[in-house]
């Protein structure tokens, strides 16, 4: 059985999160940030005990390709914890934000 993950079961969420690990580093790590943006500034959701808590208790092997940058890791273990619906909107303005990031102003 193929082993799935918590963000394949959302399609949009899945493509979303494909399309920024074939992206390179500093376009990574522009959408982390935009990313926690979203969540705080336009979601206005307080996530500061979430992203504390996450910074304790980063111990553990480096196993997801996005492990590695700790904004990316950051944003989406708050998308992870979100509920669903919460998750949906996340997504939407996740892939408004690319679209602008990369076509807009073109």
């Amino acid at each position: 059985m193929k082993h799935i993950r918590w963000y394949d079961k959302n399609s949009n969420l899945k493509a979303v999160f494909e399309f920024i690990q074939g992206l390179d580093i500093p376009a990574q790590e522009e959408i982390a940030k935009d990313i926690i943006q979203i969540l705080t500034k336009e979601l206005r959701l307080d996530l500061d005990s979430n992203i504390n808590s996450l910074c304790k208790n980063k111990n553990y092997a480096y196993k997801r390709w996005y492990d590695r940058n700790m904004d990316l890791c950051s944003s989406f273990e708050l998308i992870k914890n979100l509920p669903e619906p919460l998750r949906k909107e996340i997504v939407q303005k996740i892939m408004e934000s690319v679209l602008l990031m990369y076509f807009g102003g073109k």
